[in-house]
C-alpha cells in the first residue's frame, strides 16, 4: 500500500558544491532581505517560489519535503497559514464570514429566513454578525486542524516518511488548493457574485486530486496509475475532513450566536 523506502537523496538533485563555505556578501544581503520580508509580510521570494512550484511542479516540492530539506522550499504549514490569513483579509472586504453567510441567507425565500430567525430568536443580520465574530477567530484553527489528519493517510502511502515530511506534503496539497480558493474569493469580491463560490467545493476537491497525482509518483506511489487512484482517495478523505471541520465550526458559531442573542 505504500511506495517503499525513499532514497537517501532526491533523484536529479546534487548537493551544493559550496556547502560549508562562507556565504558571499551579496548572498548574505539577499538572505537578510528575504528574512525581513518574511518577518513583515509572512512571505518572501522563497515562499513565492514554493507556491509557484506547488502549482506547476509539485513532485519537485514533494521530493524536497520527503528528504527534509528545509532550505529549498518554505515549510508548507507556514504557507497555508499565510494564505488563510489573506483569505480572511479579503473576506473582510464584504463583511467577513458573517457577510458571506448573510449574502447566502438573503438569497433564500422569505419563509426560510423567517424559520431561521424564529429558531435562533433574532434577525439574520444579528445571527450572521455573531457567527462572523467567532468564525474569524476559529475557522482556520478548526478546519485546518481537521484537515491535518490527512497526514495519517500520507503516512499509510509511504511509511518511511518522517512526520515532518508527512505534514509538509499534506499542507503542500492544501496550500495549492487554498491558492485557488483565494483567487475565487477575489473574483467573488470584485464581481459581487457570491453564487460563484458554490462551485468551490468541487473545484477544491479537484485541485487536491490533481496536485497529489502530479506530485506522488516515486514518493507516495510507484506508478502514475497508483498516484491517480491514491490521489482520488486522498481528495475524498480530505474533503470529508473539510466538511467535518466546517460542520464543527457551524455548530460553534451558531451556538455562540444563540447565546449572545438570547442574553448570554
Amino acid at each position: 500500500m505504500h511506495a517503499g523506502r525513499l532514497p537517501g537523496t532526491v533523484p536529479g538533485r546534487e548537493l551544493r558544491k559550496d556547502a560549508g563555505q562562507a556565504v558571499s556578501q551579496p548572498d548574505a544581503r539577499k538572505d537578510e532581505t528575504e528574512d525581513f520580508l518574511e518577518d513583515i509580510l509572512g512571505f518572501n521570494f522563497r515562499s513565492l517560489r514554493t507556491l509557484r512550484d506547488l502549482l506547476i511542479r509539485p513532485r519537485r516540492v514533494f521530493e524536497t519535503y520527503a528528504v527534509r530539506d528545509r532550505e529549498t522550499y518554505t515549510p508548507s504549514l507556514r504557507l497555508w497559514l499565510g494564505i488563510i490569513s489573506i483569505q480572511v483579509l479579503f473576506s473582510v472586504i464584504w463583511g467577513g464570514y458573517g457577510g458571506i453567510l448573510l449574502s447566502q441567507w438573503q438569497s433564500q425565500p422569505e419563509s426560510t429566513i423567517a424559520s431561521i430567525e424564529t429558531a435562533m430568536g433574532g434577525s439574520i443580520e444579528a445571527i450572521a454578525g455573531y457567527y462572523g465574530d467567532v468564525a474569524t477567530l476559529l475557522h482556520a484553527i478548526v478546519v485546518g486542524g481537521s484537515t491535518a489528519f490527512s497526514a495519517f493517510l500520507i503516512g499509510v502511502f509511504n511509511k518511511s516518511l518522517s512526520w515532518a515530511a508527512r505534514i509538509n506534503i499534506t499542507f503542500g496539497i492544501l496550500t495549492a488548493a487554498s491558492v485557488i480558493g483565494l483567487l475565487m474569493l477575489i473574483v467573488a469580491a470584485i464581481t459581487g457574485t457570491m453564487a460563484f463560490l458554490n462551485w468551490s467545493i468541487a473545484l477544491i476537491a479537484l485541485i487536491y486530486w490533481i496536485t497529489f497525482a502530479r506530485g506522488a509518483p516515486g514518493i507516495l506511489a510507484r506508478s502514475r496509475t497508483g498516484a491517480v487512484l491514491k490521489g482520488a482517495l486522498f481528495s475524498f478523505v480530505t474533503m470529508l475532513l473539510v466538511l467535518l471541520g466546517g460542520a464543527v465550526m457551524a455548530i460553534i458559531g451558531f451556538v455562540y450566536a444563540a447565546i449572545r442573542i438570547n442574553g448570554g
